[in-house]
């Protein structure tokens, strides 16, 4: 059983929690978070360890693996996300990926370090994710869709092939993206948008179709 801590108690980490449970193979210490009114309480049945300083003690203590369990609601969380993945692989953490039992993933498909597919999403032929990406619930990612660093695909995203998404976007529930289309660095795709032109970067778009909303910085 490899040792591994989670970075982050919130609903997304119980997602894991139970994802870390079905893949086997884990002994999960505890978990880390900044908030301090966690901080020795349980959480899904594992103690919540303390805040950032933590993280290395726990690297100094022999646990080898971590998860990332913060989740994100727009670009701002997948920045958020990116830091911590980093640090973690600074401290010397190997970050798994983890595969629920039901997800659909296409033995031709790559997946970077610490990217998580949901239970019922499907990753298809010749699809490449890149590190620290969460593909959620009902996702759907057709085949030769590449996928960046650290970006955050929510509940019923559609893409279908060849889609570029760069690293540290983030799509909405339910967005759907037409085929060869990218999506550019840190952009948020709005919920329930139909993407059926190229999003520049760092820009939220929103709609039906898709527009941008306004500019941003990567």
């Amino acid at each position: 059983m490899r040792k591994i801590v989670g970075v982050g108690a919130g609903g997304h980490a119980k997602i894991l929690v139970e994802l870390l449970a079905q893949v086997g193979g884990y002994e999960l210490v505890g978990l880390i978070d900044t908030d301090p009114t966690l901080w020795g309480k349980q959480f899904m049945g594992y103690p919540v360890l303390g805040g950032d300083d933590q993280l290395p003690l726990q690297r100094a203590r022999g646990v080898t693996g971590a998860f990332i369990g913060v989740g994100a609601v727009s670009s701002a969380g997948t920045r958020l996300r990116a830091r911590l993945f980093r640090e973690a692989i600074r401290l010397g953490f190997t970050l798994p990926s983890l595969v629920h039992p039901r997800a659909v993933v296409s033995p031709c498909a790559q997946l970077g370090p610490g990217s998580v597919i949901m239970g019922g999403a499907v990753v298809n032929t010749a699809v490449r994710l890149g590190a620290n990406v969460t593909v959620y619930s009902g996702s759907v990612i057709e085949h030769d869709s590449v996928i960046g660093d650290h970006v955050h695909l929510s509940p019923g995203v559609l893409l279908a092939g060849g889609v570029v998404v760069e690293e540290g976007a983030f799509l909405g529930i339910g967005a759907s993206i037409i085929q060869g289309v990218r999506v550019g660095a840190w952009a948020t795709v709005g919920a329930g948008a139909v993407v059926l032109t190229d999003v520049p970067d760092g820009v939220v778009a929103v709609g039906v179709p898709a527009r941008p909303l306004g500019g941003g910085q990567r």
